[in-house]
C-alpha cells in the first residue's frame, strides 16, 4: 500500500502522461477489448452484423468512430426478451466458472427494469483511487452503507486501502445506528449518502436534537451518488453537519466518475474506459466543455463488455488536467437526455425546477416528478411531494410552488401535490424517478 502520506493512490497512473494514456487506451480496445467482445457476445455479434461491420473492419480509432454501432439499455433489453437471455446477449463467459464469475449485481431500474450485471471481480476496484482521495486510509474505519444490487466489490475495494469496512444497509432504519457508529468507531470516510438518507437524517434531528456535526466529525470525505443534491440539501450536509462531499456519477454503466478535493468535475479513469462525448442527435464530437451525450466503451470488463453504449446522459467533458495534478478526463452530468421536455419551444430537465422546488418549507425535501407522455408536450406537469401542509392549506402551497418555478424556468406549471413517502416509494433506497409518464 506504500507511503499513506502520499497523495494519490497510484501516482503512475493518475498523473500519467496524456499522450501516454491515450496510446495505451487505444491499444487496449482495438488490441484487446473489441476482438474479445466480438467473438463471444451474442450481442455484440448480432448488432454489428446489422450494420454490416466485423471485426476486421476495425483496426483504427477512425474505424471504430465510423463503422462501430451503438448499443442502448434497449437494444439490450430487447435482445434479452427476444432470446430470453437474462444477460441481455452481453455475456461472454459461462455462469459456471466460478473462478472468475463470483456474483450477480444489478442497475437500479431507475428508467426501467432492472438488468442483471456479472461480476467477477478479485480484489480492490477503481475506486479505491476516490476512496483514497476523500482522506481514508490505512487503518481507519470506512462506512459501507450500500444497498444491496450494488453490494459486490466495495468492501474488496475498503480493504485494499487497509481500512475496516463498517456495513450498514442504504436505509433510512439505519440511520441511527449510522449516528451511533460514527461515535463509537469514528470513520474517515462513507460510501455512499443519497437525497433520502438527507431527508431521514434530517428526520433524526427533528426528533431526538442530535448535535450531527459532532457525531459527524471524524468524516474526511463522504461521496455522494445516485442523483444530484440540490442546493438546498447541499447547504445543510456541508454547513450544518461538516461535511464535505465527493459527488459522484456513472460513466455509462461500465463505472463511476468521482470528484476530487477541487469540487472541479467528477473524475473519470481512461484505463478502465474509453468516453465518447457526442451530439445528442446524432454522431459527431460534442466539443471540449460543450453539452452532449456520454458514449461509454469499457476497457477491462470481458465478462459483460458494453461496446459503445449511448447512455442517455447528458454530460460535458473535458481532458484537460485538473488542478489536482489528475491527468485523466473530467465530467460534469447535467441530466438524463430522455429527462428532457420541451414545453413551447423551451427545453426543461429536472435540475432546472429543483431549486424552486426546494425554496418552500414544505416541499424543501426536493422530492418531484416531470409528468410527460411525450418530449414535446403542451404544459409543464410536475408532481411534487410535501411534508406538511401550510397554514392556508394545499391551495396556498401549489400557488407558491407555480410562481417559484415559473420564475426558474419561464413557464408556468400544472403541480400535483403529493406526500414525500408517495414519491419515496416510487424508486430505489437512493434516488427516485424523476421523469414518469403519469
Amino acid at each position: 500500500m506504500g507511503d499513506p502520506k502520499r497523495r494519490y493512490f497510484s501516482p503512475e497512473i493518475e498523473t500519467k502522461p496524456r499522450e501516454r494514456i491515450e496510446r495505451e487506451r487505444d491499444e487496449k480496445l482495438l488490441g484487446d477489448l473489441l476482438p474479445w467482445a466480438y467473438e463471444r457476445s451474442a450481442l455484440i455479434q448480432e448488432v454489428w452484423s446489422e450494420a454490416g461491420v466485423t471485426i476486421d473492419d476495425v483496426t483504427t480509432m477512425d474505424d471504430f468512430h465510423q463503422k462501430v454501432p451503438f448499443i442502448s439499455k434497449d437494444t439490450v433489453r430487447s435482445f434479452r426478451d427476444r432470446h430470453h437471455d437474462p444477460y441481455g446477449g452481453l455475456l461472454c463467459l459461462d455462469p459456471g466458472m466460478t473462478e472468475v464469475f463470483s456474483a450477480i449485481f444489478s442497475t437500479s431500474g431507475t428508467t426501467g427494469d432492472p438488468t442483471p450485471a456479472p461480476y467477477a471481480g478479485r480484489g480492490p476496484s477503481m475506486l479505491v483511487r476516490e476512496f483514497w482521495e476523500t482522506g481514508c486510509r490505512p487503518g481507519d474505519h470506512f462506512v459501507e452503507m450500500l444497498f444491496t444490487f450494488r453490494g459486490p466489490g466495495i468492501h474488496d475495494t475498503i480493504r485494499g486501502i487497509g481500512a475496516t469496512p463498517v456495513f450498514l444497509d442504504h436505509s433510512p432504519a439505519e440511520v441511527p445506528q449510522l449516528v451511533r457508529f460514527s461515535r463509537e468507531l469514528r470513520p474517515t470516510a462513507w460510501y455512499n449518502l443519497s437525497g433520502p438518507l438527507v431527508l431521514a437524517l434530517e428526520q433524526h434531528v427533528a426528533d431526538t436534537g442530535d448535535n450531527l456535526a459532532e457525531a459527524f466529525a471524524s468524516y474526511r470525505g463522504v461521496i455522494f451518488a445516485g442523483e444530484p443534491i440540490g442546493p438546498r440539501a447541499r447547504h445543510i450536509v456541508e454547513d450544518e453537519w461538516g461535511l464535505e462531499l465527493f459527488v459522484q456519477t456513472g460513466v455509462g454503466d461500465v463505472g463511476a466518475a468521482t470528484e476530487c478535493r477541487e469540487h472541479d468535475g467528477c473524475h473519470f479513469w481512461e484505463d478502465t474506459c474509453y468516453v465518447e462525448h457526442l451530439d445528442p442527435d446524432g454522431a459527431e464530437p460534442a466539443g471540449d466543455g460543450k453539452r452532449g451525450e456520454l458514449v461509454a466503451t469499457t476497457l477491462i470488463d470481458k465478462i459483460a463488455p458494453l461496446v459503445r453504449y449511448r447512455s442517455d446522459d447528458l454530460v460535458r467533458v473535458t481532458r484537460e488536467q485538473c488542478a489536482c495534478g489528475r491527468t485523466h478526463g473530467r465530467l460534469w452530468p447535467l441530466g438524463r437526455k430522455g429527462d428532457e421536455v420541451v414545453v413551447g419551444g423551451r427545453s426543461v430537465l429536472p435540475g432546472d425546477v429543483w431549486a424552486a422546488v426546494e425554496s418552500e418549507p414544505e416541499t424543501s425535501a426536493g422530492l418531484f416528478q416531470v409528468i410527460r407522455a411525450a418530449r414535446e408536450v403542451d404544459r409543464l406537469r410536475l408532481r411534487v411531494g410535501y411534508s406538511a401542509e401550510g397554514p392556508k392549506g394545499l391551495g396556498d402551497l401549489r400557488a407558491r410552488v407555480t410562481d417559484a418555478v415559473q420564475a426558474a424556468v419561464g413557464v408556468q406549471p400544472e403541480v400535483e401535490l403529493v406526500e414525500n413517502e408517495v414519491l419515496l416509494r416510487q424508486g430505489p433506497p437512493h434516488k427516485i424517478p424523476r421523469v414518469a409518464k403519469a
